[in-house]
């Protein structure tokens, strides 16, 4: 697995993109919904909302149950029929409740909008970083 941060959560051509990128400076772009991107965007930022949005509100559950978020994997990627138009990728959350560890199916947007808020890891399965990844201009 490849350690990521958020470089950058963009617009292209009306759709949203966050960019994941590792400590050589490449960058994976995943395609992310509008909601989403704000949810990320604001946390990036550190804008609070009057109230709280989807992924404080599960946090807020997280923590009233004793769950923590360890880190979030982008564990998965499954190429649409036309290679050209990209795919769906899969994440999990790697969760902790005590000695307990917990494993939960995610959208990748809302495992990174839940590692931003919390400050946990980002970790991307590295064939698919190799694969997806863009350089850096040298």
């Amino acid at each position: 697995m490849i350690r990521c941060v958020v470089e950058s959560v963009r617009l292209y051509e009306e759709k949203h993109f966050v960019n994941l990128m590792d400590d050589s400076g490449a960058a994976l772009p995943i395609w992310i919904g509008p909601d989403t991107a704000a949810a990320i965007q604001s946390a990036v930022s550190g804008t609070r909302n009057e109230r709280p949005l989807t992924h404080d509100l599960l946090l807020s559950t997280f923590e009233k149950l004793g769950v923590r978020v360890a880190r979030v994997g982008i564990t998965g990627f499954v190429p649409f029929a036309d290679p050209s138009h990209g795919g769906v990728f899969y994440a999990t959350l790697y969760l902790e409740r005590g000695s307990e560890r917990i494993e939960v199916d995610s959208r990748p947007s809302d495992a990174i909008a839940l590692a931003v808020r919390t400050g946990a890891p980002i970790d991307v399965d590295d064939a698919i970083f190799a694969k997806g990844s863009v350089k850096p201009a040298r």
